[in-house]
């Protein structure tokens, strides 16, 4: 099997069953994270870290893209993933009410992320005025 970033193994064969392993001896912060339908995720970055999403339960649109030209939206069903490299806008959005596994891999900080758009008028500590200009790309 192909190994992906953030799968390391996959191995159905025991007799009990079988596993996925996401992460090998690396150092990484998880958490799962509830997602209503209708709500979503800003549209962010993080410069310390990337993440994985391994979809739980539900349904969830996720964007994702260098700059806001090349954003591409996709859909993940439950046991689907999605990996975002670090310094990639990204966002989920939720079309059930959802749980996603994420794992952080990277040096983790909680307040690391760059809001470029939210909904709900929440700003990022480190957001300038410039910070949507450079996501625009070239014009």
């Amino acid at each position: 099997m192909k190994k992906s970033p953030g799968i390391v193994e996959k191995d159905f064969k025991r007799p009990w069953g079988g596993f996925i392993k996401f992460i090998d001896n690396k150092p990484c912060t998880v958490k799962i994270l509830s997602l209503k339908k209708g709500e979503s995720l800003s549209l962010q970055y993080h410069n310390l870290r990337e993440e994985f999403w391994y979809l739980i339960s539900g349904k969830i649109n996720v964007t994702i893209g260098k700059n806001l030209k090349s954003l591409k939206k996709r859909v993940l069903t439950e046991g689907r993933y999605n990996f975002t490299p670090r310094k990639f806008l990204h966002r989920a959005e939720g079309i059930k009410n959802s749980k996603i596994l994420e794992i952080s891999m990277g040096k983790f900080k909680e307040h690391d992320e760059i809001r470029i758009e939210d909904k709900y008028g929440r700003k990022s500590p480190h957001s300038t005025p410039n910070l949507l200009r450079k996501f625009r790309g070239p014009q």
